[in-house]
């Protein structure tokens, strides 16, 4: 089986590595020119061939959209190539969600221009290989990269609103949710990426530096003019996402069922060092 991974973030690259380590034959697609694990990059304009064989083939797309109601794919691979794949994996976005509790069952109706743009996107690629599953991820975090780690480089201010829900997913979480579709078959449609755990930004920081000796956070209202209209755009949906299929038809488990638990073992580790 052939993997062709298309966009070169965070996601790319991690998931690039664990298909590594299981001997799977991997094409990265970007518009970067250099290797990565030693596999050699494939421009756009490969797929221009008709001729080419993807019967046994898996497209997985990290790109976000390009512009409004605009994928790079699909705007640039043409429909009858994009329908040979074997199947095909969308990461999407919550974004896509109105306010209130969300699962897969909802039907989305976002109220933001980024979610329009990606339910928008996501009914093109539905329209064009029926064995497509859409994943919709929360705010991805890492252990470089998450609500901690930015706040103790900045200046300890923390964006507030009130009764606004945050919902995350942990890269390593996400990657382990991709290669689990990938080994069952038959799995198709939409599915949520989220821990389904929700905190106060605030609260949890403020109790955090208290435990650990850090700055006091300063809250800071989100539609204060220094903060940027798609940042604000984040802050005016409050949701909460909830995933129906995660356990229950993926038999997936999170590694990072707990945003607090996590934030806590990093600076317990920081502190043992």
């Amino acid at each position: 089986m052939k993997c062709f991974i298309f966009g070169f973030g965070q996601v790319c690259k991690l998931l690039a590595q664990e298909l590594y380590k299981q001997k799977c034959e991997i094409i990265i697609v970007s518009r970067e020119s250099q290797q990565y694990l030693g596999l050699s990059f494939k421009k756009i304009s490969f797929f221009n061939d008709n001729n080419l064989d993807f019967s046994n083939s898996i497209l997985i797309s990290t790109i976000p959209p390009i512009q409004k109601n605009k994928d790079f794919i699909i705007e640039n691979v043409p429909n009858t190539v994009l329908k040979k794949f074997k199947r095909i994996v969308y990461i999407s976005s919550t974004s896509v969600y109105q306010s209130g509790y969300v699962d897969e069952t909802t039907k989305p109706k976002p109220l933001t221009e980024m979610g329009i743009n990606r339910l928008n996107i996501e009914k093109k690629w539905q329209k064009i290989n029926k064995d497509l599953v859409i994943i919709r991820p929360s705010g991805i975090y890492s252990n470089t990269n998450n609500l901690l780690t930015r706040y103790l480089k900045s200046d300890h201010k923390i964006i507030v609103k009130e009764d606004h829900f945050t919902n995350r997913i942990h890269i390593d979480d996400l990657v382990g949710i991709i290669l689990k579709i990938i080994s069952i078959k038959k799995f198709i449609g939409i599915i949520n990426a989220s821990d389904s755990y929700f905190l106060d930004n605030f609260k949890l920081i403020n109790q955090l530096s208290g435990k650990y000796f850090l700055p006091k956070p300063q809250k800071i209202s989100y539609n204060k003019k220094i903060i940027s209209k798609k940042l604000q755009s984040f802050y005016e949906v409050s949701k909460k996402v909830y995933s129906k299929r995660l356990n229950k038809e993926l038999s997936y488990s999170l590694k990072y069922p707990k945003f607090d638990d996590f934030l806590d073992s990093l600076l317990r580790k920081n502190n043992n060092e």
